[in-house]
């Protein structure tokens, strides 16, 4: 029989691990709010802070829902 290993193993590191669609939003044009966001997003993106970056898009996508009414 083998002995289990009694060492830790070097972490498994798997390509593209934070799924596209998370940071996707797409800033309204003109909208300071949306810019702001996406600053944020892409500076988190840079220093791979994944959880800031998904934040930073999520509101991109929740705060455009009203630019709809404002365009009109």
């Amino acid at each position: 029989m083998n002995e289990p290993t009694k060492y830790s193993t070097r972490p498994v590191v798997l390509p593209g691990a934070v799924d596209a669609w998370l940071l996707e939003g797409t800033p309204a044009p003109r909208c300071k709010v949306c810019a702001a966001l996406a600053v944020q997003r892409s500076e988190a993106h840079a220093r791979n802070d994944w959880a800031a970056a998904c934040a930073a898009a999520k509101e991109i996508r929740n705060h455009g829902r009203g630019h709809g009414e404002a365009a009109q």
